[in-house]
């Protein structure tokens, strides 16, 4: 409210010292500020009737909407995830769909090496992969199992907090494949596979599988590193004298791979 005020201020006196007030100044400003208002009702009412229409198709698809039982997975993104898979009998395995999403590292081999811990593809809707982030971003908090994985990529693994979230959203990718293909509502889980509530499941994450503070600043502050020293060694290889059959150093190569970004993930 503050910024706003000044920001109004501020209008005032440049329409004041280009001589732009008069009688009819606030009166114009009025009638436009009054004809904003009118179209965002009536887009706000365009909005609600369009998102009650794909609740109904949602509901005839999908009458028993086990989907919302997933935690992390709210009403939009319920509808999203049935859009884009459709019928789930159509992926012969969870890799097959796992592959279709593109939440599976990208793969580089030559004769005799094999490239490991790649950023993610981008295969892939990626609306689907937009939806699996967000809804994954609140499953690990909710869901001791994903929990569990997000605290050991980070904590035991050295991921960063988007590595880590690749892992999740590839776990949640398969919940969701399951719970569409058998029919059934979801089920909380401890690490151990034994059922749990809602409220121990918090409990138990916030005791066991909480990253520590000191760590995420750890992760990024390696991540800013990286990209500095990638900043770095391609300028150095710029000013560098080139031939015509020079190719770019493998170090410069790794350390620009190593850089992810949500982006990333999305695209």
């Amino acid at each position: 409210m503050y910024q706003a005020c000044r920001d109004l201020l501020e209008l005032y006196e440049r329409a004041k010292a280009a001589g732009m007030i008069n009688r009819d100044f606030f009166n114009d400003l009025q009638d436009e500020i009054a004809c904003e208002l009118r179209l965002m009702e009536v887009e706000e009412t365009e909005v609600e009737r369009v998102s009650k229409r794909i609740e109904e198709i949602y509901r005839q698809l999908h009458p028993a909407d086990h989907l919302r039982t997933i935690p992390g997975i709210g009403q939009r993104t319920a509808q999203v995830f049935l859009a884009i898979i459709g019928d789930p009998h159509r992926f012969r395995n969870q890799s097959a769909f796992a592959n279709w999403t593109g939440v599976v590292p990208g793969a580089r081999q030559s004769a005799d090496t094999e490239g490991k811990g790649l950023r993610m593809t981008k295969a892939g809707p990626s609306m689907m992969k937009r939806a699996l982030y967000q809804a994954g971003d609140i499953a690990r908090r909710y869901d001791p199992q994903l929990a569990d994985l997000y605290y050991r990529e980070m904590v035991h693994h050295g991921k960063t907090h988007l590595q880590a979230m690749g892992a999740v959203m590839s776990h949640l990718g398969a919940r969701i494949l399951t719970v569409l293909r058998e029919g059934r509502p979801y089920e909380l889980r401890d690490s151990q596979d034994k059922p749990i509530s809602k409220r121990e499941a918090i409990e138990l994450i916030q005791s066991q599988f909480k990253v520590p503070e000191e760590t995420r600043q750890a992760r990024r502050h390696r991540k800013s590193n990286v990209g500095r020293l990638a900043s770095r060694g391609t300028r150095e290889a710029a000013k560098a004298p080139q031939s015509r059959h020079t190719s770019t150093s493998p170090v410069i190569v790794y350390l620009a791979e190593d850089k992810q970004s949500i982006g990333e993930l999305m695209a």
